[in-house]
């Protein structure tokens, strides 16, 4: 049936849009929901308090999204990205057992105001390119969605909010996580990232196109390219480089 849906939907575009991403983000969708309705869990727990967590000087990826989560933390607990405010859950959850899937951890979790999930996929200045990150952090998020380990998030937030002595974000009282809000993904870079390596390469400079269809791209998640230096809360919109 994939085929026949596709084909469908490749006709229905209207206008001068490229017929790429349309292909690219239904077969990406249909993947996510294939990973989601996974009947799976993984077996610790999956909300993982790390209000407290040491914090390690370093450029590695998950020292930096530590380092992000504590100066939010000191904040107002969220991450601002343009109008939108992302209260920030934690970092370092991990998403998959088993001894071929250790390590496999979304960098940054949050919540939009209407409890929607979001995660981060952080890459440094040379990491992989955006739709390498973009499959990464998909591959996250539908495993977090899963209903087992939804449940477990719901406890561990249940939990984790009675305990904790930071007070809740302006606009997020009584804000829960909800599996039936459409989430978000966010790859979060250096602005070099997006400038320099993904822009010269032909396997990263189309990150422009799929940074303007972002909240089209995929149907069943709205993924967002942002920019940061991992030292303020503040988060940007790349800038798109000059053709030349």
């Amino acid at each position: 049936m994939s085929f026949r849906i596709w084909l469908e939907q490749l006709r229905n575009v209207r206008g001068h849009r490229p017929l790429w991403p349309v292909l690219l983000g239904a077969a990406l969708d249909s993947e996510f929901q294939r990973q989601r309705s996974i009947d799976e869990s993984y077996k610790g727990d999956v909300f993982k308090n790390r209000d407290d967590h040491r914090l390690d000087e370093g450029e590695k990826e998950e020292r930096l999204v530590a380092q992000l989560y504590r100066l939010a933390l000191a904040d107002d607990g969220c991450l601002h990205l343009g109008s939108q405010r992302i209260w920030l859950l934690g970092f370092q959850w991990p998403t998959q057992g088993g001894v071929g899937e250790m390590g496999r951890r979304a960098d940054l979790v949050g919540l939009t105001t209407d409890g929607g999930l979001v995660v981060f996929e952080a890459k440094r200045e040379n990491g992989d390119a955006p739709i390498i990150a973009i499959a990464e952090g998909m591959d996250y998020l539908a495993c977090l969605l899963r209903d087992k380990n939804f449940e477990k998030i719901l406890t561990g937030f249940n939990a984790w909010i009675t305990s904790r002595q930071h007070p809740v974000p302006n606009g997020f009282n009584g804000v829960v996580p909800n599996a039936s809000v459409r989430p978000t993904l966010v790859v979060l870079a250096p602005e070099a990232y997006y400038s320099g390596r993904q822009a010269r390469s032909i396997r990263g400079k189309d990150w422009p196109l799929l940074a303007a269809v972002g909240d089209v791209f995929i149907p069943s998640v709205c993924v967002n390219l942002a920019a940061t230096d991992f030292r303020t809360t503040t988060l940007w919109l790349p800038s798109t480089p000059e053709k030349g």
